[in-house]
């Protein structure tokens, strides 16, 4: 028998129960299917070690473990009092097998209150300083690239990822951005106008709803040319389009690049010309941000590739918030390569 009450088993196992309550049915779903795979070891710990779990499956794991053990122990309670007159033995071995697990929980942390999110975030007008950390692994991808690392991998591509591959580099767009499909249209025989619907817009509360930007010929001659007669739309699946990427970065030795890498050497090209053509909120209409503080995690100044963005000029539905931590500046030094 177990060192915990029938009554305090109960209790764990309505407590967790208590807070996964919001959970939708596929996410209990999910969360049964992982504890069965766990309970047939025995326990989490038999199983953590006989597949040498990561850190991150392991709270996935554990949360899904106590959802699933909290159910089958109101399940065998209920069991064993229902069996209680008619057969002792099984019923004494269910009431064990709850206590057990019961005994189990009661030694885990419960991951499953989330307790993290009872922690005040800070005021959403307040801007978070610079964290090197996280900057540097937005931007790692691009260090050691080539100068024309662009060029050659859109290049690189099949035909058929050619088109949106320009327009990403061209505009900076996200991928999400692209799948719904993004429209070109010649305007006065010599410029291109790019409108592309936000991917992140949710009630003007993230990212922008529309931009449009413009561009001179000269710069993106290879689209104007799709939409000299007519506008036209440029979509990909995402997927096929990843994979494609990747494929054509790893035939030319660019480590790390994935359709991402695009956007941020689209935000490089535009900080390099912060201050003098554009300023922080004329990049944050750009990159689709809502407020000024999201460029800081794109591209460093000092990645800046080409001759420039190109863009003669970005117009976004909504207003820029000025929100803006400490953006790192340009250096005296060469530009990474």
């Amino acid at each position: 028998m177990g060192k915990i009450s029938k009554s305090e088993a109960r209790k764990i196992a309505s407590h967790i129960i208590t807070h996964t309550s919001n959970n939708t049915q596929q996410t209990n779903e999910h969360l049964f299917k992982i504890f069965h795979r766990i309970y047939k070891y025995g326990s989490l710990q038999t199983y953590a070690q006989t597949f040498n779990l990561k850190k991150t499956t392991w709270y996935k794991y554990k949360a899904a473990y106590q959802f699933g053990a909290a159910l089958m122990i109101r399940k065998l309670l209920r069991d064993a009092d229902k069996l209680e007159k008619t057969d002792k033995t099984k019923a004494k071995l269910y009431r064990e097998e709850a206590l057990r697990l019961g005994e189990e929980l009661k030694s885990l942390s419960p991951d499953y209150e989330k307790k993290h999110r009872l922690n005040h975030p800070a005021p959403s007008n307040q801007a978070k300083p610079y964290t090197k950390s996280k900057i540097e692994g937005k931007r790692k991808a691009l260090r050691g690239l080539p100068t024309n690392w662009v060029g050659r991998l859109i290049d690189e591509l099949p035909i058929q990822h050619q088109k949106a591959a320009l327009v990403m580099a061209l505009t900076g767009c996200r991928p999400a951005e692209l799948e719904k499909g993004v429209w070109l249209e010649a305007v006065d025989h010599d410029h291109l106008k790019i409108t592309i619907k936000g991917a992140k817009y949710i009630k003007n509360k993230q990212g922008q709803k529309q931009r449009v930007l413009k561009f001179a010929l000269e710069d993106a001659h290879r689209l104007f040319n799709l939409a000299y007669e007519e506008p036209r739309l440029v979509w990909i699946n995402k997927e096929a389009f990843r994979k494609a990427i990747r494929r054509a970065a790893g035939n030319l030795g660019f480590k790390g690049v994935s359709p991402y890498s695009l956007r941020h050497q689209f935000s490089a090209n535009l900080k390099r010309e912060s201050g003098e053509k554009w300023t922080h909120e004329d990049m944050a209409k750009a990159l689709g941000h809502i407020t000024d503080r999201c460029q800081q995690f794109y591209g460093h100044p000092n990645q800046a590739r080409g001759r420039g963005s190109g863009i003669l000029n970005v117009q976004a539905s909504s207003q820029i918030k000025s929100n803006r931590g400490t953006i790192p500046e340009k250096t005296s030094g060469p530009r990474l390569s």
